[in-house]
């Protein structure tokens, strides 16, 4: 998955909590859907940051290679 990919399914989830947030009324399948999507949200700002630093490494190699 590509960096800008993962930002905008980051973003999605976002506003899906956000959405989820606004409804909630004490309603367990709510809070559950919530921790769902913090999860996937952890999991994707995990995958962009190895991402920046794979392109940070990347990028220092061309740079001595010039």
């Amino acid at each position: 998955m590509k960096i800008h990919e993962k930002i905008l399914e980051l973003k999605k989830n976002i506003q899906d909590i956000h959405n989820l947030s606004e409804k909630i009324d004490n309603n367990q399948s709510y809070k559950n859907k919530i921790e769902e999507l913090s999860n996937e949200i952890l999991r994707l700002k995990t995958g962009i940051s190895a991402s920046i630093e794979e392109l940070e490494e990347f990028l220092g190699e061309e740079d001595v290679r010039n």
